[in-house]
Order: structure tokens, then sequence, then C-alpha cells
């Protein structure tokens, strides 16, 4: 009666310690690769990181346009951007200007 008791309890025990670092294991894993554990939490980060840098070239671009722009108008014309303007819309060039052609096959 003594043994039963005694493998009862061995037992029990090894069945309550196997179920509670199974679930402690569950938990550990879930909490490191889940939806919101630590590797979301990392790419998350890399995705938030690339979006700044995005956001920061977008406005040295709106900085340089709205500088160029606000040469083209007002009251003082940046003559050299407005001659480049013109060379481009009008498709001429000028008598000093080389002009290299490139053979357009694909």
């Amino acid at each position: 009666m003594i043994i039963r008791t005694r493998r009862r309890r061995i037992g029990f025990l090894l069945a309550f310690h196997t179920i509670a670092w199974g679930a402690a294991g569950y938990f550990a894993h879930a909490a490191n690769t889940g939806e919101r554990g630590l590797v979301a939490k990392q790419e998350a980060k890399r995705k938030t990181e690339q979006t700044l840098v995005r956001i920061a070239e977008t406005k040295a671009e709106r900085v340089a346009w709205e500088r160029r722009v606000g040469q083209l108008s007002g009251r003082e014309i940046d003559r050299d951007l407005l001659d480049e303007r013109q060379r481009l819309m009008l498709n001429i060039a000028h008598k000093n200007d080389l002009i290299i052609l490139f053979d357009r096959q694909n």
C-alpha cells in the first residue's frame, strides 16, 4: 500500500511538472514568435525606420522642388533655370552646347 502511494505521488509530480513545463514552453515560444511577439516587434521597428527614411527623403525632395519653383516664379526669375526649362520644353539647343545623340534600339 505504501508503494502505491509513493508511485502515485511520483506520478502526480511527474505529470504536474510535465504539464507546467509544457505550458511554460508554449507561452515562451508564443512570446517570441507570436503575432505580438519579439520577432514581430523587431519587424515593426524595421518597417518604421524604413518609413522614416522615406519620409525624410520625400521632405528633402519637396524642399528642392519648392526652391526650384520659387526660382521660376515671383519677382526675380533665375535666368539659368528659365533657360534650361525653355530648352527642354522647346527642344532647342544653343550654338555652344555639345549634343550627344544616342541610338535608341531596345
